[in-house]
């Protein structure tokens, strides 16, 4: 409010504080993303309207160096298939190799990991390995306020949008605290984001490793001069190819939002589509994930090149 009333345009870091809380943090620090969806007829049998479905994750590493590793993914796209139990699987491998500090970006994956939890138990018949599955959402989850159970997991996930709320905020992001403002406000303030990620390193041996971009080049100005949203950056769909001769899936030739994310899955899971749409669209929506949870690795690199550096 004060800064509105001053015409104030610079950012605000509460330091003491967020070092603070940075300095609590356990590396290697795991940053994680998933996208879900929720709809009326479900994809597969045996299933019920509007339950959930956890499709697919992104997971990124930052080592106590700083090295930055995009560690590994999920994706299920096979059309009528129940994924959740296998994306758990898959997410409890890539989390259990250390005791590192773990990062969402808002409540949703603690939410779901609830979801399919409650999915596990009332699952008539269960996976065999159900009961460690439940071990591992427990341990890093924090129960819902509806649930008859309480726990807090003794590895529970960090928010980093509330991370956000406590202390940062920047006018440019005209009050939003959704990473889609976070990040360009983020990249546009910090002279080291721009000096690192203006040059071809991420997709590349001797820099950030990467399972679906090379040697990628995320700074890059915008007409106004400032620096070009990196979502506005994804490639777009069926560049390699006369849109005449491939029935588009979307008005949009791009994925830029959780929405456009899981109406892909969607019409992957729904309609009878060629090989070749099928393989762009999962390019996109591997390539869209991993850049949320790059989005939160770089808002953490600018506070600790800030902080501490």
């Amino acid at each position: 409010m004060q800064k509105a009333k001053d015409n104030d345009d610079t950012e605000y870091l509460d330091r003491s504080g967020l070092q603070d809380e940075m300095s609590s943090w356990v590396y290697p620090l795991h940053f994680i993303d998933f996208e879900t969806t929720m709809v009326a007829i479900p994809f597969g049998a045996n299933r019920a309207p509007y339950e959930g479905i956890a499709f697919q994750f992104s997971h990124h590493t930052v080592d106590k160096d700083g090295t930055v590793k995009h560690a590994g993914e999920f994706l299920n796209v096979e059309p009528g298939y129940f994924p959740n139990y296998d994306f758990v699987r898959a997410l409890k491998d890539e989390l259990s190799q250390d005791d590192g500090s773990i990062f969402r970006y808002s409540n949703h994956e603690n939410t779901y990991l609830n979801l399919i939890l409650g999915q596990l138990q009332a699952d008539a018949e269960p996976p065999q390995d159900k009961d460690d599955l439940i071990k591992f959402i427990k341990t890093i989850t924090q129960s819902s306020k509806k649930s008859d159970d309480f726990w807090i997991g003794e590895r529970t996930m960090i928010d980093l949008l509330e991370v956000v709320k406590k202390f940062y905020f920047d006018p440019r992001t005209n009050g939003s605290n959704s990473i889609k403002y976070i990040l360009p406000s983020v990249l546009n303030r910090s002279e080291f984001l721009k000096s690192k990620y203006s040059k071809p390193i991420y997709g590349t041996s001797h820099g950030i490793q990467s399972k679906n971009f090379n040697s990628w080049t995320w700074i890059q100005n915008a007409s106004d001069g400032s620096v070009a949203d990196p979502y506005s950056l994804l490639p777009k769909l069926f560049e390699d190819n006369d849109e005449q001769q491939v029935i588009l899936l979307s008005q949009e030739d791009e994925l830029k939002n959780g929405g456009a994310a899981l109406m892909a899955y969607a019409r992957m899971q729904f309609e009878i589509i060629s090989d070749y749409e099928r393989n762009e669209l999962k390019t996109a929506l591997l390539k869209y994930c991993e850049l949320d949870t790059l989005a939160m690795v770089m808002i953490y690199e600018a506070w600790k090149h800030e902080l501490f550096d």
